[in-house]
């Protein structure tokens, strides 16, 4: 049961990160508008002058997470087929499409078969099995390190009638991944940085570890919020959008994992191997309890043809999960209750903008925008002539990411395209993914 929870958990993260094909063909950006309202309450109630109708995105990601077609990422053989899962699954793989549904990636990024410590008289290099090096500094989403009241966007949503204008509640159902992040300690990146290594050797275990994270989360919640036109500003030709919002949720299921790699040493301090540590704290119902309550402020701009807005989520927060941590190291393992919480001012700051340049032959629309809770930033154009769009968008997202697309808006058909370029998580190597929706 615990088993089906979190897969059903990771496959809804990943469906509430899924990207619209439009916003994919722009490398990920996201426009000012109503979409853009989980990151800035005041959206809510900002026109849609961005908005484009987008038809039926196609689940090809989906596929390869459910067809036996496709072993390395099809996490559902290991319920029927425990032999090819044992054989071919791939949890690198897995992550990579998992977190790009809304794409069908031609070249998933591949897990190293190892990690090898590489230690020479007067340097240290990390490698998986193939010789190939790994991304020591590498993190996307938010990198998987903490509980937070910084929820993901909610996957569905139920608006609820107050009758008071600009003012609005909802329930939401909340899935979403905390990110993937690997980092080395301190002390490898001094040892690799001077070729010192006496700091491996100066303990048991070594200080000079390789770390990767994630985390990802469940929950329901509710929300409140109010957002309104400001009255006008004397002599300033544009509007001005303001908006507040309370978000309180109650968990469904948590997972916080973290696996660490570090050399070993013999009794003379040579080396002679890796040894592997992984850690993991879960919270599913009937096993532990999880709640949050936050606090965000948004303002929007229009000044003639540009749009700016600032959002500011989490000003205030509270997250508290309580639940059961794993331990498994050299074959053994140990369980034990534990407590993951956060409180205080912790704030994540959204920024994007918008200009919509009229041509002698349809219009150019240019968008960028920033996200400090995971450290990313797009930009991206789209050129409009009649029926037609061509799109072209890159930004860095975990890695230099990069889209490029197209669509078409006919009387009564919509189609949209999309090829996508990302870096794959923790091994170096470029991704390639293709994304399509239809709408009649």
């Amino acid at each position: 049961m615990r088993r089906w929870l979190l897969l059903l958990m990771a496959i809804g993260s990943a469906m509430a990160l899924a990207q619209g094909v439009r916003q994919q063909g722009l490398g990920g950006l996201i426009l000012p508008g109503p979409e853009a309202a989980p990151y800035n309450p005041a959206y809510t109630t900002y026109p849609s002058t961005y908005a484009e109708k987008e038809g039926f995105r196609l689940p090809l990601g989906l596929l390869r997470l459910v067809l036996p077609l496709f072993p390395e990422t099809n996490a559902l053989a290991y319920f029927y087929d425990r032999q090819t899962f044992k054989q071919r699954f791939d949890a690198l793989s897995f992550y990579d499409q998992l977190t790009h549904l809304d794409a069908f990636l031609f070249n998933p990024a591949r897990s190293p078969d190892e990690v090898v410590f590489s230690i020479g008289q007067d340097e240290i290099s990390i490698t998986d099995g193939q010789g190939n090096p790994l991304n020591l500094d590498f993190s996307v989403g938010g990198g998987g390190r903490v509980a937070s009241a910084l929820t993901p966007p909610a996957l569905l949503r139920l608006p609820l009638q107050t009758g008071v204008p600009g003012l609005g509640l909802e329930l939401a159902l909340i899935l979403g991944s905390g990110g993937l992040g690997m980092e080395a300690s301190e002390d490898l990146k001094q040892a690799m940085r001077t070729g010192d290594l006496n700091r491996c050797r100066s303990a048991t275990p070594s200080p000079c570890a390789l770390i990767g994270r994630t985390s990802a989360m469940g929950a329901v919640g509710l929300n409140l919020a109010y957002a309104t036109p400001l009255p006008e500003i004397p002599d300033f030709e544009g509007k001005v959008y303001a908006g507040v919002r309370g978000e309180g949720f109650y968990g469904l299921g948590y997972l916080e994992a973290q696996a660490m790699a570090r050399p070993t040493f013999d009794q003379d301090g040579n080396p002679n191997g890796t040894d592997y540590e992984v850690r993991y704290f879960y919270s599913v119902p009937g096993n532990g309890q999880g709640f949050g309550l936050r606090a965000d402020v948004g303002v929007v701009v229009d000044y003639q043809e540009y749009t700016f807005g600032l959002g500011v989520s989490n000003v205030v927060g509270f997250a508290r999960w309580s639940g059961t941590e794993v331990t498994l190291q050299n074959g053994s393992s140990s369980e034990a209750p534990a407590l993951r919480q956060s409180a205080g001012f912790a704030p994540a700051v959204f920024l994007n903008g918008a200009y919509r340049m009229p041509l002698e032959e349809g219009s150019l629309l240019i968008g960028a925008d920033f996200s400090s809770a995971d450290s990313s930033f797009h930009l991206g154009a789209e050129y409009a002539l009649g029926p037609y769009r061509l799109r072209a968008g890159a930004g860095l997202e975990g890695g230099f990411k990069f889209g490029l697309g197209g669509g078409v808006r006919l009387e009564g058909l919509s189609l949209d395209a999309a090829l996508t370029v990302h870096q794959a998580p923790v091994v170096r190597g470029t991704v390639y993914g293709l994304a399509l929706s239809v709408g009649f």
